[in-house]
């Protein structure tokens, strides 16, 4: 639902009376939501645990802009795409394919095993990411 303020604020988000308001920069227009609580289950945890540890593996701005730039790149029309959601599907991809654990994975590990994470192009390259245009430039290290 689309939110309209008598007097705008742009930076407004929050949760309010039920509602969770979200400022969304594609859309360039602030979003409401109902908030729903999440159930306490054994997979929500686990889901919580594998966050927690690929935000603990701090990636270098370098990195993140590389990922932002396939983001923008690959986004098919009428879906949104952003650098986290590109990060998440190419760790899932990398359990997947290559069974590594990423709910206890570490940056140190990721480049003692020269597994294909360290840059948004190995990645590309072993099939992890579907290829764009010019993928090559995306080189930089986590």
């Amino acid at each position: 639902m689309k939110v309209f303020y008598k007097n705008l604020l742009k930076a407004y988000s929050g949760k309010c009376d039920g509602l969770v308001y979200y400022y969304d920069p594609q859309l360039e227009r602030i979003l409401c939501r109902r908030y729903v609580k999440p159930r306490a289950t054994v997979q929500n945890a686990k889901m919580a645990a594998t966050m927690k540890n690929l935000k603990s593996l701090n990636l270098s701005d370098e990195y993140i802009t590389d990922l932002k730039y396939y983001a923008a790149m690959a986004r098919k029309p009428g879906t949104r795409l952003s650098w986290i959601n590109i990060f998440t599907r190419l760790m899932y991809a990398l359990q997947r394919e290559y069974g590594t654990d990423i709910s206890t994975i570490s940056k140190g590990a990721i480049y003692e095993q020269n597994l294909p994470c360290k840059s948004v192009k190995s990645a590309i390259e072993a099939g992890l990411l579907e290829p764009i245009l010019d993928y090559q430039r995306l080189n930089s290290g986590m």
